[in-house]
């Protein structure tokens, strides 16, 4: 695989885009990991600081609204656990 700047061969793989990046053109950016409450309640993200980041793409600062899919959570009256499968429904 070559790097999507310079058509050279690559080194990493940008964490948020996908696009393969060779080591004069890798930037890094923080990434969230995973999501989960504490003890407390409080939500708190496990967070690498350094996730390879092409330069290219341009991760979202803010939340974007998914259309659409706000309905199904509507319709699941279960609590959301972030980092953890969802209960199989009961028969």
């Amino acid at each position: 695989m070559n790097c999507w700047v310079c058509d050279r061969p690559a080194h990493a793989v940008c964490k948020f885009c996908g696009r393969a990046v060779c080591k004069d053109h890798v930037k890094t950016l923080p990434a969230i990991l995973a999501l989960f409450r504490s003890d407390d309640a409080r939500l708190q993200a496990l967070v690498e600081p350094d996730a390879i980041h092409c330069g290219t793409c341009k991760p979202r600062g803010r939340p974007v609204p998914l259309e659409g899919l706000d309905t199904l959570s509507k319709q699941n009256s279960s609590p959301v656990t972030y980092g953890t499968r969802p209960a199989p429904p009961n028969p």
